[in-house]
């Protein structure tokens, strides 16, 4: 943090108008059917051929997309019994490659349509092609799919670090630390030395642009998640599994067992109720464990008895026990 921290005033206020300009630009969407005589007529919606965009998502901090998981079903569905019969009615977002060949493009926004066409076998896509930046198109993507549908929490936190990063112009761990350098701040010296701070004109605009929850908000209700097990929270960003799903899996304590159902979800694709009635028939019954720490209990005891025997206090000490598992007994 403290290559953050010493950042010049000059540079900081050059790096917020930045922010300031790009957070200020809005995308145009595309709400009707692109139909040929539009294709024809505008010429910033063209048709590309699928092979010549590539999901290398190179503007992402991780070169991840922000949308992680989606239902193979659901989508060869939606693409088999609208997408076939009708085509795509809204273009894919992409900017040129960064290569020699000018007619290869980097998708921004349209994964899921993108991998519907394959299933709905349309070679030819609906683009539009933009010349944006990696913050431009970063910041793009997320209102693009923001616009379609809700993030799930570990979507929406991951997509808000990269952001951050992005703006600070540090990596997604100095971002996380910022945020709780920030929250310290105020919570120990309150927030008009929060406003003072040289990166809380950054924090807040990207927050601005975001909209939903406050900074404060996200420290207390986001930041926590990264806290959930390491496999659990790498399945879901790989798309393996719904978040829903991991989010129910991370409750179970037992690192083995965890794993264990982990691996039957994704392989058995499971629903949501069956991984409850799984965890349910896996949880130890009470009477069982009673009896477990019983026995460990007892052997113990009688291990321990001829030492006792030897020190009146201690032996006192377990007559009285004794005595009170008697009268339990009885009642």
């Amino acid at each position: 943090m403290g290559r953050l921290e010493s950042a010049g005033k000059t540079k900081t206020d050059q790096r917020i108008a930045n922010l300031k300009q790009i957070l200020s630009f809005t995308p145009e969407f595309e709400d009707g059917e692109i139909n040929q005589h539009e294709l024809n007529q505008n010429s910033s919606v063209v048709l590309v051929n699928r092979s010549k965009i590539h999901l290398t998502f190179s503007f992402a901090p991780d070169s991840q997309p922000v949308r992680y998981y989606y239902d193979i079903d659901e989508l060869k569905a939606w693409a088999l019994n609208d997408l076939k019969p009708n085509g795509i009615h809204s273009p894919l977002w992409v900017r040129p490659l960064d290569n020699e060949q000018s007619d290869e493009y980097e998708l921004v926004a349209g994964k899921r349509r993108y991998h519907a066409s394959e299933f709905a076998e349309i070679d030819m896509l609906p683009v539009r092609i933009f010349n944006w930046n990696d913050l431009e198109a970063f910041k793009a993507s997320i209102t693009e799919n923001k616009n379609r549908r809700d993030f799930s929490a570990l979507e929406d936190l991951d997509a808000t670090l990269k952001l951050l990063a992005l703006n600070i112009e540090g990596t997604i761990e100095e971002a996380i630390s910022l945020l709780y350098q920030m929250d310290n701040l105020k919570r120990r010296s309150g927030r008009e030395n929060v406003l003072a701070h040289p990166q809380y004109e950054v924090i807040q605009s990207v927050f601005d642009f975001l909209g939903g929850i406050s900074w404060e908000s996200f420290v207390k209700s986001r930041l926590p998640l990264l806290k959930k097990p390491k496999e659990i929270l790498e399945c879901v960003r790989q798309g393996k599994i719904e978040y829903t799903k991991g989010l129910e899996i991370a409750k179970i304590k037992e690192p083995e067992l965890r794993k264990k159902i982990l691996e039957k979800t994704i392989a058995q694709k499971l629903s949501l109720a069956e991984i409850k009635k799984f965890i349910q028939s896996h949880k130890p019954n009470r009477s069982n464990v009673i009896q477990d720490r019983l026995d460990i209990a007892y052997k113990q005891f009688k291990k321990s008895l001829k030492k006792m025997e030897t020190n009146p206090e201690r032996l006192q000490q377990a007559e009285n026990l004794l005595s009170q598992i008697e009268n339990f007994l009885k009642e």
